[in-house]
This record gives structure tokens, C-alpha cells and sequence, in this order.
């Protein structure tokens, strides 16, 4: 079994999903620690759909929307584990901010930091649609047009091919689906939690969300099996 870990900001602010630096630092030293291999997202897939056994030390490590913190704060400490990463871009607000719904005001990844992240081979971007909108609240034309352009855009300035996305809100159905099958892609990621098996469909990976409240303990229940059985507990009671 695999773990997908989803991150948004690192950084000082007040956002629920934000992790703190010094936190993020922790959780990437307790990885390299304990022999955690990091993967990106695309990886993950390919070794799905050739039907080799993910590895229970296989992390793949996600930031949705691209807050411009993954450059000034988390890339540093990856870099100084070595560790790749997977970040989904909200396309329209490159070099803006986004307000969460909690009023904080967040600065957005601008192309120059895109272009160095890229560079830098740790950092793989992947779509996350033009607008970040529920998917499912759209027509089926606008929702493939919104992930669409957004996959064109990055591949055109990046020079690469996209072939993962996440869904903004956690938010997809079988229609989304079959947009992202007949266009190219080989697998999405959710916002639902738990450890990655072979058998799981490629369109419908979990992750586990780290933020604010996520403890050390918490933390380590989130890259092995053992959220898998508080689930199942949790369920039968």
C-alpha cells in the first residue's frame, strides 16, 4: 500500500490547511528517517496501470492550488531531503491571490517560481482546472473546458505532458470521469481518506489531508495502514 499525503500552504498563516514550517520539516525528516520514498503522482499511476506492488514506504506528496509558500517554504525542505512532490495549479490564479473562505488572502505561485520549481526536478506540476471550480456544478462542456485549458496551458509553457488532476472540493462523478479518460489522463486525485491499493481504480486515488491540527501522531497514522483499520473500526461502531 501507498499513502498520498495532501498539503496546501506551508506557512505562518491562519488558513486551517496551513502547515507550519517547522511541522513540515519534522514530517520530511521523520520520512527520510524511517526510508520513505517519495514518488510523484504520475509514478504512482504508471506503476499501477503496470501492475506492480506499491510499496508500503511508497509517499507521493500533493499541494493543491499552488500557494506561492511551496516555493518560499516547502521547496527549500525538500530539497534538503530530496524529496519530489506533486503540485496542482489552479491556473487562473498564477501570480494572483486566492481568499479562502475564511477571508485569509494567499499569494499564488507566479511563473517565475513555476519555472525554477520545474527546474528543479523535484516538483512536478499537474492540473487543478482554470478557476477551481466545482466540477460538478457545471456543464459537462465547461467542465471539460476548464480542465482542458488548464492542462494546455501548463504543458505548453512547461514543456511536458499532464496527465493527473485533482479535483477542486474533492467534487467529481462518473461524467468527469469519462472527460478525463477520453482526454488523455490516467488517474485524479480525491480529498477521501485513506492508503492506496493495486486494486483501486486510477480516477479515484485517496489522500490523506495534513493541516493545522494534524499531530506527530496523527501524522504517522496517515503514511501506514493503521488509518485504514480506525476507519473500519470506526465504521462498525
Amino acid at each position: 500500500r501507498a499513502s498520498i499525503l495532501m498539503y496546501h500552504s506551508v506557512g505562518e498563516n491562519p488558513a486551517f490547511f496551513t502547515v507550519r514550517p517547522k511541522d513540515f520539516e519534522w514530517q520530511m525528516g521523520y520520512l527520510k528517517k524511517n526510508g520513505y520514498e517519495t514518488l510523484f503522482l504520475s509514478d504512482l499511476i504508471k506503476k499501477m496501470e503496470s501492475g506492480a506492488t506499491l510499496g508500503s514506504k511508497n509517499i507521493v506528496l500533493t499541494f493543491d492550488d499552488g500557494y506561492e509558500d511551496n516555493f518560499l517554504n516547502a521547496l527549500p525542505i525538500l530539497r534538503k531531503y530530496g524529496f519530489k512532490a506533486t503540485i496542482f495549479l489552479a491556473t487562473d490564479f498564477i501570480g494572483k491571490e486566492m481568499i479562502n473562505r475564511n477571508g485569509t488572502s494567499l499569494k499564488m505561485l507566479n511563473w517565475e517560481q513555476i519555472f525554477e520549481m520545474h527546474k528543479s526536478g523535484l516538483i512536478d506540476f499537474q492540473p487543478h482546472t482554470t478557476s477551481h471550480v466545482d466540477l460538478t456544478s457545471v456543464s459537462a462542456a465547461e467542465a471539460e473546458k476548464e480542465i482542458l485549458e488548464s492542462k494546455k496551458l501548463l504543458e505548453e509553457r512547461l514543456n511536458k505532458k499532464c496527465n493527473s488532476l485533482a479535483y477542486p472540493w474533492g467534487r467529481y462523478n462518473s461524467e468527469i470521469i469519462n472527460i478525463l479518460k477520453h482526454n488523455g489522463f490516467g488517474g485524479a486525485v480525491t480529498i477521501r481518506e485513506g492508503v492506496v491499493k493495486n486494486s483501486d481504480g486510477p480516477f479515484e486515488l485517496k489522500r490523506n489531508s495534513i493541516d493545522s491540527t494534524t499531530s506527530s501522531e496523527q501524522f504517522i497514522g496517515k503514511i501506514n495502514y493503521s488509518i485504514e483499520v480506525f476507519r473500519k473500526i470506526f465504521k462498525s461502531k
